[in-house]
């Protein structure tokens, strides 16, 4: 039986050979079927796989998996690994708004500096084009130099204050692979993405409120002020203090202070001040003055933080002989409103 076949092989290598030119017609295949073609079907593949790669690592900065599956098959390991951040949760005023825990707002923000690099040697096409492979180095920054800085945090964005600094970076190497659907190509290995998510420790990191757990004391002081009454008299200027711990010099403060007299139903606005910048500071000291002594009264004396939107200051008494007024009572406490 084999020799037969072996003739077989002999007299078709006979035809063949005796064959012109114009009868013997080389086979074609897909022009991107060798992974070494740089034909321009081949470069123009390899555009497509880097644009894509451009897109998923945007969508993976964002954190963002209904962009990322535009590009990838489905894999829900992954989205529960994304730390994702709606527009609901976003939003301060839904209180049906989810709560994102500020450790989670942390992952988040490491999130968003993850950046790409592709090794343009290890670019391979596969067979008939069906499928395509490159080599990229994911980097993020390198959260942990973030993490020893401080004790407790004044919210996510002193994390992501300081995480902006850092020029370290964990890189991680992800082969990634694309299987032709169709005339495009769809990323076939997403749960190697995974590992981008991967932050330790950050749960038991500690954060403030606001500004204002850094405050220690709040009292008013200044000509004619009586602490045991708490209370003004005949005075034309309210001097308000802030004393502050050792946390307060590690930040900027920003705040906007105002003076009002609570009257009812409608209260009487004296002054409001422009945005106040202070860095490092070790107390907060200021003085409200006007031409003419106050009259009797019912006043307060606020700071307010832009940032996280809280308040906090002092409620008092004012009182003016020119009246007939005088400090009989105590009434007037401390306030903070948050």
């Amino acid at each position: 039986m084999s020799k037969k076949i072996l003739a077989a092989i002999l007299v078709l290598a006979n035809v063949l050979s005796l064959a012109s030119c114009s009868m013997f017609t080389t086979p074609t295949f897909p022009e991107d079927d060798d992974p070494d073609d740089t034909s321009a079907h081949s470069e123009s593949t390899r555009d497509k796989i880097y644009d894509k790669i451009d897109k998923i690592s945007k969508a993976l900065a964002d954190s963002d998996y209904e962009r990322f599956k535009e590009f990838s098959e489905e894999c829900r390991d992954l989205e529960r690994a994304m730390p994702s951040i709606s527009e609901k949760d976003k939003d301060k005023d839904n209180y049906m708004a989810p709560k994102v825990t500020d450790s989670w707002k942390v992952k988040h923000m490491i999130a968003e500096t993850i950046t790409y690099k592709i090794d343009d040697d290890s670019y391979k096409g596969g067979f008939w084009g069906s499928k395509c492979s490159v080599d990229v180095t994911f980097s993020y920054k390198d959260y942990h130099e973030v993490v020893g800085m401080r004790e407790e945090f004044l919210g996510p964005a002193d994390f992501n204050t300081l995480l902006y600094d850092v020029e370290k970076t964990i890189d991680t190497k992800i082969n990634l692979i694309f299987t032709k659907v169709g005339d495009d190509y769809q990323l076939y290995n997403p749960a190697e993405f995974i590992c981008l998510y991967n932050y330790e420790n950050l749960e038991t990191l500690k954060f403030m409120k606001n500004c204002f757990d850094m405050v220690k004391n709040v009292y008013m002081t200044g000509p004619g002020w009586d602490e045991a009454t708490e209370s003004y008299t005949d005075v034309n200027e309210f001097t308000i203090v802030f004393e502050l711990d050792e946390r307060a010099k590690n930040y900027v403060w920003t705040y906007i202070y105002r003076v009002s007299e609570e009257l009812n139903p409608k209260w009487n606005h004296l002054y409001t001040s422009s945005r106040i910048t202070v860095e490092s500071p070790t107390e907060i000291r200021i003085t409200y003055k006007q031409d003419e002594n106050f009259k009797t009264g019912y006043y307060c004396f606020i700071i307010y933080d832009p940032q996280s939107e809280t308040l906090m200051g002092m409620e008092y008494d004012v009182y003016n002989t020119k009246d007939g007024s005088m400090p009989t009572t105590t009434e007037s406490t401390t306030e903070t409103t948050t």
